[in-house]
């Protein structure tokens, strides 16, 4: 049951921390402003809200931390910096993590450590079971090669949870065995991180490449050779985070929708009462799936999420743009333009359409490959 009281008190502080912080940043939502935002946030101690109490979370239910980022993001407040880290990464070193890693968790919930997260490689996106990037066993832990791409934000990030390869398996063949998980700083000696220019100009993802990188053991998170299942406990806490992602475009959609109601032409009402249809509709299947979470059920309803957001996400970026019109044409619209350009990876990050659409086909719907 939701805690209103809880998100009562969010609204306060809201109202008192949003309007100090844009008087220091303005509307910007760049990664400098997002991390000192999150800085905000954490010493009112609205980072984490899922985690437990100990390392400084407020140990809240599914449903209240849905209301919380709800009023997050009608707030218009900026996303936070260490997303990643926050609901993912965290995850993985809660659950699978010694007394030293543990000690990250202060810094990945105020933003003062950034994560970004290594697991995709050329040739094995989806397909982890792939993976060729390798860490060998040295007399004072690991040396670390391969490489890795897609990696978000890892131009920002201070360490990498990396996914590597510790036993091998023959040339061509593939298995979810023999993977184990590790913490990389990305200042050690062999690691290049290149980034990758996107078509708004930015450089949200990265390659990342690992030449002989000297690891000590104790950069190991969890047990050796069982990193699948590390893996896929820190991918299940991404996917959560993906429902809490719906129900803010939901948000998105709604405010931006009424705000501009009068100004849509007749010949795109359609268009936005369709598009207005479909984020409701994305909404109630993120909250059915969170409540399948809830009561301990993890079904297809997840993939199905990430698969109607991404549409969703885009179609509101086309929509917002076309709003704009000439303006946008000519460039001076640049929320507008930038959310259209970044919209276009919504359908491949966290799992591509083709992806997602092959996993519903075969693994619920029984069709064949």
């Amino acid at each position: 049951m939701t805690d209103m009281s809880l998100v009562g008190e969010l609204r306060e502080f809201l109202d008192i921390e949003l309007p100090s912080f844009r008087a220091e940043y303005g509307d910007r939502r760049d990664f400098t402003a997002a991390r000192a935002w999150q800085t905000r946030l954490d010493r009112g101690r609205w980072v984490g809200l899922n985690w437990p109490a100990e390392h400084g979370g407020r140990a809240l239910d599914l449903d209240t931390q849905v209301a919380c980022e709800t009023v997050l993001s009608d707030s218009g407040a900026p996303p936070i910096a260490g997303f990643i880290g926050v609901n993912t990464v965290a995850a993985a070193i809660m659950a699978f993590g010694s007394d030293e890693q543990k000690r990250h968790l202060p810094g990945i919930r105020s933003a003062s450590l950034i994560f970004c997260q290594g697991f995709s490689e050329p040739g094995a996106g989806s397909d982890l079971a792939s993976l060729r990037t390798r860490a060998v066993s040295t007399s004072g832990g690991f040396s670390l090669s391969g490489q890795k791409v897609w990696t978000s934000y890892a131009a920002h990030a201070d360490q990498c949870l990396v996914l590597a390869r510790t036993t091998p398996v023959e040339t061509g063949q593939r298995s979810h065995r023999g993977l184990s998980m590790f913490l990389v700083p990305l200042d050690l000696p062999g690691v290049t991180v290149s980034p990758i220019k996107q078509l708004n100009g930015d450089s949200g993802f990265c390659e990342l490449f690992f030449d002989d990188v000297p690891l000590p053991a104790t950069s190991l998170l969890g047990p050796l050779d069982d990193g699948w299942r590390s893996a896929m406990s820190a991918l299940a806490h991404e996917r959560a985070a993906a429902l809490l992602l719906a129900t803010r475009t939901r948000s998105l959609v709604r405010s931006a929708l009424r705000e501009r109601a009068s100004a849509i032409p007749d010949s795109r009402r359609d268009d936005a009462l369709r598009l207005y249809v479909d984020s409701e509709v994305l909404g109630l299947l993120a909250e059915r799936s969170i409540a399948e979470i809830g009561s301990g059920t993890v079904g297809p309803a997840q993939s199905v999420v990430k698969l109607a957001w991404s549409q969703v996400d885009q179609r509101y970026a086309e929509l917002i743009f076309d709003l704009e019109g000439a303006a946008a044409a000519a460039g001076l619209a640049p929320g507008a333009v930038d959310a259209l350009l970044f919209s276009r990876s919504s359908t491949i990050a966290a799992g591509t359409t083709e992806v997602m659409k092959n996993i519903l086909g075969e693994q619920v719907l029984g069709l064949p490959r």
